[in-house]
């Protein structure tokens, strides 16, 4: 009788934890012109480290045309709280690293004070980025849409916001493992596999080494699906890049603008891909999501709030660049990592990857479909050289350039004749849609020996031990 009792409890155990997953396996079509949806993703920084002071740009000629760009909520709507952290000097582009991890984000946040940055993450988090540093990436902004509230989905480091960006979920609370791991079929390259929607990643060199390949379990048979930045522009430029794209800048030479190093090296990488993505014969019907990881320790202003039962971590840049995409237009729509899935499985129609997915808001209103805008190229002639390619070394006057008189560039068309507000928002999720939900219980994968399956297996042998030894006669 005992002996049935323990085998029914593990059964049920194994059938809970399993992901339960249902849904077609056709290939559903697009609900916007949007047929390729490619995600770039950088490192450590904050919304305020970014954006503090955007349009702001004191040097600039173009005052009139900086008096109506849109504004989002920074370091300008509060001028002693900007007068609280100091600006990185033109011709710099790093700053010492801020403290890392679960820890010291924690202290930052300071249960949404923040206002323990400098305990938490030290003196190099109250620095901010401008226009010096940061023009080329500011004129994106301008000429296509930012969202001013977009989240870490986490409040820590790199690993568990990179699956949140992936998966929607995370069995990690720091940057450590694996163990554990997840299955792929809880990630949006398991969904994509499912309704046979084409998917690539795309990292630095001509090896496959995809830093997050050992926390998704199963990802190896998918091996010709991982890439490098060359062959991202090879299927770019004749027309065969996937449906949906990652590329990262991590694990190259110094691109993915985190600390200490240089945030130069990859904002160049970025305009290199931006101006490849436009030139290419997909342009009219791409969107490219631009973000970061996680905050990387530096200061930002803003609360992070709860998101469908998740706390958020900090504030993260967020640039929208499409055809469709609003010019001048600045989201107030609160968005983090798993937004991002979200707008993948409402353009293909098909269910939310998880429960989080299922309840957090989708990027939509960034887009008029009802117009498209000619590509621009950004080239930005004697003030710095944009790369062709992204594999490259700075030159030494690049290294040292003052990048303010790249920003503002004229707008592609006159702000006053655009027919949206200059900001907006929209609560839409895809649990409003009835979408349904694909991987209904998310679950993690260790070996036995890092499972709890080992302590309950000690616990029944200390009670078959109490349970059987003979008992000593009194």
């Amino acid at each position: 009788m005992k002996n049935k009792v323990l085998f029914i409890a593990l059964l049920i155990s194994i059938v809970i934890l399993l992901p339960a997953v249902s849904g077609s396996i056709s290939q559903p079509g697009e609900r916007t012109p949007i047929k390729h949806v490619i995600n770039i993703y950088f490192e450590n920084h904050t919304f305020d480290n970014f954006f503090g002071t955007y349009p702001r740009n004191p040097s600039s000629s173009g005052q009139s045309i900086i008096a109506n760009i849109s504004k989002p909520l920074n370091l300008l709507n509060n001028s002693s709280l900007l007068n609280s952290l100091t600006p990185v000097s033109a011709g710099t582009f790093s700053t010492p690293n801020p403290v890392e991890g679960y820890t010291a984000y924690h202290l930052d946040w300071n249960h949404g004070a923040m206002n323990g940055f400098t305990t938490g993450s030290g003196p190099s988090s109250m620095t901010y980025y401008t226009s010096a540093q940061l023009g080329p990436i500011w004129d994106l902004s301008e000429e296509y849409g930012m969202g001013d509230r977009y989240f870490a989905s986490t409040i820590s480091e790199s690993a568990p916001n990179t699956l949140y960006y992936l998966a929607g979920f995370s069995p990690l609370i720091n940057d450590y493992g694996p163990p554990p791991s997840i299955p792929i079929n809880e990630t949006i390259f398991g969904e994509l596999n499912q309704y046979n929607i084409p998917w690539g990643v795309y990292v630095s060199g001509n090896y496959k080494s995809f830093d997050m390949s050992s926390m998704i379990q199963g990802i190896a048979s998918y091996s010709s699906d991982i890439n490098s930045w060359s062959t991202f522009l090879q299927q770019l430029g004749n027309g065969t890049l996937p449906s949906v794209s990652y590329v990262f800048s991590q694990g190259g030479n110094g691109y993915d603008t985190g600390a200490p190093g240089s945030l130069l090296k990859g904002e160049l990488w970025l305009l290199a891909l931006v101006n490849a993505i436009e030139a290419s014969p997909i342009w009219d019907n791409t969107v490219v999501f631009i973000t970061w990881d996680d905050p990387g320790g530096y200061y930002d202003q803003l609360s992070p709030p709860v998101v469908a039962g998740q706390q958020l971590g900090m504030r993260l840049p967020f640039i929208v660049v499409s055809p469709f995409a609003k010019e001048n237009y600045i989201s107030n729509t609160v968005l983090t990592h798993s937004s991002i899935l979200a707008f993948i499985d409402y353009n293909w129609g098909i269910p939310a990857l998880n429960s989080f997915v299922s309840g957090v808001n989708i990027p939509l209103d960034f887009f008029d479909f009802n117009v498209s805008r000619p590509a621009m190229t950004f080239n930005f002639g004697n003030t710095i050289s944009v790369p062709t390619n992204l594999d490259f070394n700075l030159t030494s006057s690049d290294s040292s350039s003052n990048l303010s008189a790249t920003f503002p560039l004229s707008p592609q068309m006159p702000f006053s004749s655009l027919h949206y507000a200059a900001h907006g928002e929209i609560n839409y999720t895809l649990s409003s849609t009835g979408a349904g939900i694909l991987v209904k219980n998310d679950v993690t994968l260790s070996p036995f020996y890092a499972s709890p399956y080992l302590l309950l297996v000690l616990i029944l042998a200390c009670v078959a031990v109490v349970e059987y030894l003979p008992r000593r006669k009194v």
